[in-house]
């Protein structure tokens, strides 16, 4: 369902253009990158766009096209949407602004839009958007740069806001699996989308930023399906009378009461997100497995970062593990005399590579523990490296080979750059701040109640 928008045969992008300063020209230009199917320009002047045969009308292509990236002014926009039509493309993305998001006129433009698109069999998304994204295929049909390639949905209410975060996460190493903005919603919505990505084999979560919603009851009704296969993470803007204002004025939609969206959030299974670092931190979690309980055990080689994240997993309603007498026992036969070797196990500054390893051996094997952090901040001196910390882990995690969940946290800005690399490329997502390791772990632990995975204590 709603393939021909990830896996089009054949794209015509109308108003691709040659000068630099317009949308069109971007899009195009990205969209050359296309790796499964093939590619058309249309421009009512250039016969030639960036190199490409241009063809002044979509009707005019010879071959079939199945989705269509409409980039004209305003006033050619319902022309340009009989055109696919008669063409026969199955699916628009409308990257046009001025419609729904001016006022009542512009709303109505809008329906007139998508009673001519139903007609033809066609769907639309948008308008006012930025476009959509597939990095595991390379067809980037918006106007921003490529996203990095990964495992999240990332569907945004906000064009702007969406390729913000979509350059945040370059920077910050998360991919994206495909990244929709959805803009007006004057036909295809949240719902919409959820259902035909909840089955995505690229994608391990969706994460959703929402201003405000046209069909609430479905809303719910497909993210209580669909949160039940697939974590769904929602970020929702306009929870103050301010920020509801603005949401309604921005992309024209209705923002509500804060409270009626949380309760039906919660009653239809999807995390919620505080922030955009929340979200993301939420999303990245499930490379790993889903933990059983709530029970969580950390591991560091500093007190502090120990104390700050059981704070943090303590204000999600998850609980530091009682470890068993013996795995205490079996640390202090190898930890220094100083070290803690209670719930934070602070394995003080002198840990190693080994030590790493076999505290988190012990620590998976404790039938009291569900989920492990391990913790690593600046080791300073004695020549030691994150990496060998990481490397630890990893060994350890392979060895108890018992399904638990495992998080890294490393608070050494880009000195831990090699040590988190290894660890994502082992599958274990690694984080900067307790709070956002907590809330990574807290998701787990929600969608784990979701799919009956967790034993309730």
């Amino acid at each position: 369902m709603l393939d021909y928008f990830f896996t089009p045969k054949a794209i015509a992008v109308i108003g691709a253009s040659n000068d630099p300063l317009k949308l069109g020209y971007e899009v195009f230009k990205n969209l050359k990158g296309y790796r499964d199917g093939e590619v058309y320009p249309v421009n009512v002047k250039d016969e030639v766009v960036q190199g490409v045969k241009a063809y002044r009308n979509v009707r005019e292509i010879p071959d079939d096209v199945d989705l269509a990236v409409i980039v004209v002014p305003k006033r050619f926009v319902k022309q340009t949407i009989i055109d696919c039509g008669e063409k026969g493309v199955r699916g628009i993305i409308l990257i046009t602004a001025g419609f729904g998001e001016v006022g009542e006129e512009g709303k109505k433009e809008e329906r007139e839009l998508v009673e001519i698109a139903h007609k033809y069999g066609m769907r639309i998304v948008g308008p006012n958007c930025v476009g959509i994204m597939n990095t595991h295929n390379g067809m980037n049909a918006t106007f921003v740069m490529n996203a990095k390639r990964g495992d999240i949905d990332f569907i945004s209410q906000s064009g702007a806001l969406g390729a913000g975060i979509l350059y945040k996460t370059i920077k910050e190493g998360i991919g994206f699996s495909k990244f929709i903005s959805i803009g007006n919603m004057a036909d295809l919505d949240f719902a919409d989308l959820m259902e035909a990505l909840a089955d995505d084999e690229q994608s391990r979560a969706i994460a959703l930023y929402i201003e405000g919603l046209k069909d609430g009851r479905r809303f719910m009704e497909v993210a209580r399906e669909v949160s039940r296969r697939k974590p769904v993470i929602v970020l929702k803007a306009g929870k103050s009378e301010s920020g509801a204002r603005a949401a309604s004025s921005h992309t024209g939609s209705l923002a509500g009461s804060y409270r009626i969206y949380e309760a039906a959030f919660k009653q239809s299974g999807v995390l919620i997100a505080e922030t955009i670092d929340d979200m993301l931190s939420m999303a990245r979690a499930f490379t790993q497995p889903l933990p059983e309980g709530r029970k969580v055990a950390i591991m560091t080689n500093a007190g502090g970062p120990g104390v700050l994240t059981a704070d943090a997993i303590d204000g999600y309603g998850l609980k530091l593990a009682d470890l068993k007498e013996e795995t205490m026992r079996k640390l202090r036969e190898f930890l220094p005399p100083m070290a803690a070797v209670k719930n934070p196990v602070d394995m003080i500054a002198s840990a190693r590579g080994e030590d790493y390893y076999r505290t988190a051996k012990l620590l998976l094997e404790d039938p009291n523990v569900d989920m492990l952090i391990s913790i690593c901040v600046v080791p300073t001196f004695a020549g030691m490296t994150q990496t060998e910390h990481a490397e630890g882990v990893i060994k350890a995690v392979k060895e108890a080979n018992n399904g638990k969940p495992v998080l890294g946290l490393f608070m050494a800005g880009y000195v831990s750059e090699p040590a988190k690399e290894l660890l994502e490329k082992n599958g274990i997502p690694s984080y900067e701040r307790p709070e956002d390791v907590a809330s990574a772990a807290y998701a787990l632990v929600e969608f784990a109640k979701n799919a009956g995975v967790l034993k309730e204590e």
